[in-house]
């Protein structure tokens, strides 16, 4: 078993904690009650730990204490704690799938973390491979059993498991083998969404289980958590929130790609983008007749829905299954409306070229119906420092809190949706206002190094009560 020590610090009000904590050693030792003026508590702390200026560090870089930054990572002895994640994970489509790939990437760059990321074949084979400095196991097949995941679980000896879930992300085998695996190792189950009715949960009776299993949950909105704690019963103790991530070095204002607009045939217009998977429930069918609506009245402007279907829906998504032929019912939609020559689609949008393809919209719109769980996209949009324009809904709300950084409507209003549009294309002072407030948020708030932290330590107090 790994041994991992970590050593943290908090001040607040002039008062002072150190905690010490050895997993499976269950020694703990606490200094608390440490008064005085800032100036002593700042000698005594000066003693104890390697500091920079707070000038010097990245917001996110660690905490701030009495106008300086203090250290706070993990200090290792001995071998790092192990995890294995069981996720989907790239090359295939998936939104969770890009999720884990970021985060698990960032966790890469803390020495304490052995990770371990047990996915899908996905027609490369069952081989593990390297990838940006995580370990890929790719042993599980087109029918997978539990199997699969204790023999994974026997070899590689965890110190805890750590799935990606969704309603219908694994098959039921997946879950039972997760569900399993929860009797003799910590699992935490990161929650994407969750069923909101009763029929669809008990069709799914591996993913109650998983739930039961799992010593934490963790949710990236309150939406996801009121769902566990008010419709499946779920104690709320046990559930964490963390939002979404986004790399902000990545995804910054300035990244414009001149190759972009020729790719697309962009030319000079002013573009309105949608960008993300092209499903159901994104709100594609109001922002179409909302663009009718205000079309005429920006004839430099062109609609760019970018984006494809996840990869193979009718193969891996049980409910995905009538979503391949989506994007042609939206052309139609556009046809339909007399707005096809106003509005473009672009299909799947390689990875490589999507910082420039957001960083050249005037304005970025994602009007879901009732998103309960966190956008990729709307990170993305807001750490370039694009205006934004979406609904009501907690996936939006919870990221953006108190803070003007987009402007939200409610879902299904295509009216209220158009007058935003057209609010932000009339109004400059507007677009960089909400864009700067966007930046920011990102910068201090939803970076991966900052999201990777906070994982990293729900999995030591994971292990230590477990």
């Amino acid at each position: 078993m790994a041994f991992q020590a970590t050593f943290c610090t908090g001040i607040q009000e002039g008062r002072g904690a150190i905690f010490l904590d050895r997993r499976r050693g269950h020694v703990r030792e606490a200094l608390r009650g440490i008064g005085g003026s800032p100036g002593r508590l700042n000698s005594w702390l000066d003693s104890l730990l390697p500091q920079e200026e707070i000038f010097d560090r990245a917001p996110d870089a660690g905490e701030r204490v009495l106008g300086k930054v203090y250290r706070n990572g993990p200090i290792t002895h001995g071998d790092p704690m192990k995890v294995l994640w069981i996720t989907t994970f790239p090359p295939r489509r998936c939104g969770i799938g890009d999720y884990a790939a970021e985060l698990a990437s960032a966790l890469s760059k803390d020495s304490g973390i052995r990770l371990r990321v047990l996915t899908y074949r996905d027609g490369l084979g069952g081989r593990s491979t390297w990838d940006d400095g995580v370990e890929v196991s790719r042993n599980l097949n087109g029918r997978p059993t539990k199997d699969h995941i204790v023999e994974e679980i026997d070899e590689f000896a965890p110190d805890l498991v750590h799935l990606q879930s969704s309603s219908f992300l694994h098959p039921a085998a997946v879950n039972r083998g997760v569900a399993k695996a929860g009797e003799s190792v910590p699992v935490v189950t990161t929650v994407h969404n969750a069923p909101q009715s009763w029929r669809l949960f008990y069709a799914i009776p591996s993913l109650r289980k998983v739930y039961a299993r799992s010593s934490l949950l963790i949710v990236h909105s309150t939406g996801v958590s009121r769902t566990l704690t008010g419709f499946h019963r779920i104690d709320g103790k046990k559930i964490r929130r963390i939002p979404h991530g986004v790399d902000v070095d990545r995804y910054c204002p300035g990244t414009q790609d001149e190759a972009v607009r020729a790719r697309y045939d962009l030319g000079g217009k002013r573009i309105v983008l949608f960008f993300g998977f092209l499903r159901p429930g994104k709100g594609l069918e109001t922002l179409l007749r909302a663009w009718r609506r205000i079309a005429e009245a920006n004839l430099d402007a062109i609609l760019l829905i970018a984006g494809g279907t996840p990869s193979s829906a009718k193969k891996y998504f049980l409910n995905l299954r009538d979503e391949a032929d989506y994007p042609a019912r939206l052309r139609q939609l556009a046809e339909s409306l007399g707005i096809g020559r106003r509005v473009q689609f672009t299909d799947y949008v390689p990875d490589a070229i999507v910082p420039g393809l957001l960083s050249s919209a005037e304005v970025i719109v994602l009007p879901y119906e009732g998103a309960h769980s966190q956008s990729g996209p709307f990170h993305k949009a807001l750490s370039c420092g694009r205006p934004v324009v979406a609904t009501k809904s907690p996936a939006f709300e919870d990221v953006l809190g108190d803070g003007e950084a987009a402007l939200l409507t409610r879902p299904g209003d295509a009216q209220a949706l158009a007058e935003a549009i057209h609010l932000l294309l009339s109004d400059d002072q507007l677009r960089n206002k909400l864009g700067r407030r966007g930046r920011q948020l990102a910068v201090e708030r939803l970076s991966w190094p900052r999201i990777a932290r906070t994982t990293v330590s729900l999995y030591h107090q994971t292990v230590e009560t477990s």
